[in-house]
């Protein structure tokens, strides 16, 4: 490699040394509802995800003003049937989607957000602080049939939970980085 080329590549592993160091972050954030039917589906809810040097996977989402809270799994569009997140989400393909685990809170939270609804999903466009937030919400129908769009939520970014120096995590948030089932 001549002198000219080195120093790109030494700055590049730099660069990459410095992102390991902050691979795999958790954060929190905050949104509040933006409109009355996002208010009144939802109310506001907080985001735990782990940021990594090249991916954001969602892990849950809580009831900022209760205590429920319900699980999130990365899903394939796939499993929302022919035409995937595409069909299912009115066209909109270019999202994360997540299933909704029906455990704990997760059943209740399939029930407010897609009455009728036996399995949920939920796609979303990318978390990032300062920027509004938009999520649909994709159920399928008890009567069997294909999932369809049951709402879509609208949300205005409120701010990031930061922990206390030397306040851990559950311990659960740190291990479900990837759900076996898909």
């Amino acid at each position: 490699m001549s002198g000219g080329g080195l120093w790109p590549a030494l700055a590049a592993v730099a660069v990459l040394a410095a992102g390991g160091a902050r691979a795999d972050s958790l954060h929190l954030y905050s949104y509040d509802p933006a409109d009355a039917a996002t208010r009144q589906a939802a109310g506001p809810l907080t985001f735990t995800f782990r940021r990594g040097l090249l991916h954001t996977t969602l892990l849950n989402l809580r009831s900022t003003e209760a205590t429920a809270t319900a699980w999130l799994h990365p899903a394939d569009g796939k499993a929302l049937g022919p035409g995937g997140l595409a069909r299912a989400g009115g066209g909109r393909e270019a999202l994360a989607l997540y299933a909704v685990d029906p455990a704990e809170e997760g059943a209740a939270l399939v029930a407010a957000f897609c009455p009728g609804a036996t399995r949920a999903w939920m796609a979303f466009g990318p978390l990032k602080p300062y920027r509004d937030l938009t999520v649909l919400v994709i159920g399928a129908p008890a009567s069997g049939g294909p999932p369809k769009l049951c709402r879509t939520l609208t949300f205005s970014f409120h701010g990031e939970w930061v922990l206390p120096p030397g306040r851990a995590m559950d311990p659960r948030e740190l291990d479900r980085a990837r759900y076996p089932g898909g």
